[in-house]
């Protein structure tokens, strides 16, 4: 590593640590998972170590082919570095609050959000959003996979967030940085690392916080993260949010070292925006957005299926049936004019003629109405022949029409049984394309 990364390591480690610490960015990464709370309380993967940050979290072994699992797709797990599981500790600020709202601000590949739906309220809402048009795809199919309907993926920039002044209880800030995190998990990226960079860092991480913070109401809570080691991104971030934007430390700073803990580089602090929360624009400003929206009840085809449980109101968007919370109906549907939404609520079917096709969401829904489906739990081979979208042939003396694929009694997706054979309901776009060859289906 170059000398001035090193000096910026003098500034926070004393002079025994610093060789511990550029030892370990030559060891091999450890690999984590976050088991899905709702999904399943089976134990995935036994045998394995707890991150201790993190009940959820587990520590495997050896790193698996994960796109082989169809567990993964399923949605029962969660690929993530265990430092970044470090967001538990949120869980007791969160559930204090009543129905909160909540924006994950910098949201891609997903791990944040995903962790924030498992410990919010179940009347809370989530806004998660990315920047970066390339990222919102990827952000869009791990939040599908979770399969909770209180979420909107927005993909806009922080300062468009500034017209829902106090809209927000919680705001939270995972800020790009210079990513000295990643040196281990990606030795190219000390390439791109110098002093210069960082300065760049800190500068828009300031203009991304400067730019969301009348979004948070008076007294609610910033989360503020980075992947990095250094003080100016982190600590002395920090002190510039007090003294600049008015906040009081809650909770760290905390860091983590991957010498000292088995992890990543990362770095947290939670933060209280002061006010008078009573003072807040937050209803407010939620009045005005529904204003914008106000509109007679909306005329739904008859006959909407039960395929989920209950609790959810329904809208039309063209032929597709989408679900929301009763509860947060009206915020998700105001957020549309506001923002640029890209993905709300559950995708529940598609209209085609009088029939509806269940969409591949659906099946991935924490609340799916599993029987109201004929369903064929499959063994290995046959989920990721499902998975690759190949045809399935289901046994004889099955009903015709849709059929619920499940893996290990986990949802996979749907396929439509016209008798001697299927119709695949796969999304192309989720299609495994690991060649056929390197498919080892032994179970």
């Amino acid at each position: 590593m170059n000398k001035d990364f090193r000096k910026i390591l003098e500034e926070s480690l004393p002079p025994g640590e610093i060789e511990l610490l550029l030892a370990s960015l030559d060891t091999s990464p450890p690999v984590s998972i976050r088991q899905h709370v709702r999904k399943t309380d089976k134990e995935l993967f036994p045998g394995t170590q707890v991150v201790p940050w993190c009940p959820a979290g587990r520590y495997l072994n050896e790193r698996p082919v994960f796109t082989l699992d169809p567990r993964f797709h399923a949605g029962a797990y969660y690929v993530q570095e265990a430092s970044g599981m470090s967001l538990w500790q949120l869980e007791p600020f969160i559930k204090a609050l009543k129905a909160p709202r909540i924006l994950d601000a910098c949201a891609a590949p997903g791990g944040k959000s995903t962790l924030l739906l498992d410990i919010m309220p179940p009347d809370g809402l989530l806004v998660s959003n990315e920047v970066i048009r390339s990222r919102v795809p990827v952000l869009t199919q791990n939040i599908a996979r979770w399969g909770y309907a209180n979420v909107v993926v927005t993909q806009n920039d922080p300062g468009a967030f500034a017209s829902l002044q106090g809209y927000f209880d919680v705001l939270v800030t995972d800020v790009p940085c210079s990513g000295e995190g990643l040196f281990r998990k990606e030795p190219g990226s000390r390439n791109n690392w110098s002093l210069a960079h960082v300065d760049l860092c800190v500068m828009r991480q300031q203009r991304i916080l400067k730019d969301l913070w009348p979004s948070l109401r008076e007294g609610g809570l910033l989360l503020y993260s980075t992947c990095t080691f250094n003080r100016k991104e982190d600590e002395q971030q920090v002190e510039w949010i007090c003294q600049k934007l008015g906040a009081r430390i809650l909770l760290g700073p905390e860091k983590y070292y991957p010498h000292r803990i088995r992890g990543e580089g990362f770095f947290m602090a939670l933060l209280q925006k002061q006010g008078d929360p009573v003072h807040s624009g937050q209803n407010k400003t939620s009045a005005t957005i529904r204003k914008k929206t106000a509109h007679g009840k909306e005329r739904l085809p008859q006959g909407i299926p039960g395929f989920l449980k209950e609790g959810y109101a329904y809208s039309m968007k063209g032929s597709l049936l989408k679900a929301f919370p009763e509860y947060r109906h009206a915020d998700m549907t105001a957020l549309e004019q506001t923002l640029n939404v890209v993905h709300s609520g559950i995708a529940v079917a598609q209209r085609k003629g009088n029939d509806w096709i269940p969409d591949a969401d659906l099946a991935l829904a924490i609340d799916l109405n599993k029987n109201v489906f004929e369903q064929y739990n499959v063994d290995l081979s046959r989920a990721i022949a499902f998975l690759r979208r190949d045809p399935l042939v289901l046994p004889d003396g099955r009903e015709k029409g849709f059929v619920l694929i499940t893996y290990d009694d986990l949802p996979v997706g749907f396929v439509k049984n016209l008798g001697n054979r299927s119709n695949n309901l796969h999304p192309i776009s989720r299609r495994i394309l690991m060649p056929a060859g390197r498919i080892n289906t032994a179970e």
